[in-house]
């Protein structure tokens, strides 16, 4: 779904700037946007397309032309991207888009592509662009936009005949208050937050069975006190969190915690977990030093994520950890 307002307002600098390149005409004939997921790449590169349709500085959205583009149906924006099932950028997919820009447009005004996922492509498919971003086949205006999480592995010829706008990642607050929007609570939209950066994404996450029973085993978690309940905790749940998806969540939520355990004394403002702000409190009575330990434990089993070791086992060692 595209959401061009919740670009515009999370990234407020990067439309800022595109707009005043279009009302200077200046803008480029291909731009790389790239930063993390979710930080609204793709819905700023609609926006960008809704500028260039826009008979005033700003964007009319009571156009037939911005309401085309903004149902993904207009003639003259095209978009390539990956998929769940579709990883990558594939050469076919390239060599498609080229065709299409070989032929006159039945429209007019400027023409503009959007390529979701280049870094995915292979440097095959990424080259064979080249000649094709610098020497479009038809003598319509047209645009580039390229589209990247990890611009390390765009092709540096690529780069060089783009202009290259990094996206931030979006404010938490902006995140959390963006997801409260739709009626869900502040703890809930927190903990969606810490998930992902990308606020449709949260909303999937936070509606589903597993996040709601994970929140009340996390939630639990931090309320043990013996080695007992602790033993009772993992037996009971050790089958739950032998899911890495599970596990992932508790010990991002855990992390959190722990951070604003440290971060209370010095600036309770600032507390990511907020609404339970009494546990938070009742657990900051810990030395520093301890705190700090356990944070580095947590960020240990991380690691241990990442190299295969069975969530079951991992689960035991978060428990067991002297919290």
């Amino acid at each position: 779904m595209i959401n061009i307002d919740l670009a515009i307002k999370n990234q407020p600098m990067i439309f800022n700037t595109l707009k005043q390149s279009k009302i200077n005409n200046r803008l480029s004939h291909a731009y790389l946007f790239y930063g993390d997921k979710g930080v609204g790449k793709k819905d700023m590169a609609y926006a960008l397309s809704c500028l260039l349709y826009s008979k005033t500085p700003d964007i009319d959205y009571e156009s037939a032309d911005i309401k085309s583009i903004l149902d993904g149906n207009h003639m003259n924006v095209n978009y390539i991207g990956i998929d769940d099932e579709k990883t990558v950028i594939s050469k076919d997919q390239i060599s498609k888009l080229q065709d299409e820009y070989s032929k006159t447009s039945l429209v007019e005004g400027p023409r503009i592509y959007i390529v979701d996922g280049i870094d995915t492509a292979s440097v095959a498919a990424q080259n064979s662009l080249l000649k094709f971003i610098e020497e479009p086949q038809n003598k319509e205006q047209t645009i580039g936009i390229f589209l990247a999480t990890e611009p390390s592995n765009v092709v540096s010829t690529i780069i060089s005949r783009c202009s290259l706008i990094h996206f931030p990642s979006i404010p938490f607050e902006n995140e959390k208050n963006a997801i409260m929007e739709d009626d869900i609570n502040e703890l809930d939209a927190i903990l969606g937050s810490l998930l992902t950066n990308s606020i449709v994404k949260a909303k999937e996450i936070i509606n589903t069975k597993e996040f709601t029973e994970t929140k009340e085993l996390f939630l639990e978690f931090i309320n043990l006190k013996t080695d007992k309940e602790k033993v009772v905790y993992y037996l009971k749940n050790q089958y739950f969190f032998s899911d890495t998806n599970n596990l992932t969540m508790l010990l991002k939520w855990t992390l959190a915690f722990l951070e604003d355990s440290i971060r209370l004394s010095d600036s309770p403002d600032s507390l990511i977990l907020k609404p339970i702000y009494d546990k938070i409190k009742g657990y900051s009575k810990l030395k520093t030093s301890s705190l700090k330990n356990n944070i580095n434990n947590v960020l240990g089993l991380f690691n241990k994520l990442k190299y295969n070791i069975t969530a079951k086992n991992i689960f035991y060692e978060l428990v067991i950890i002297d919290f």
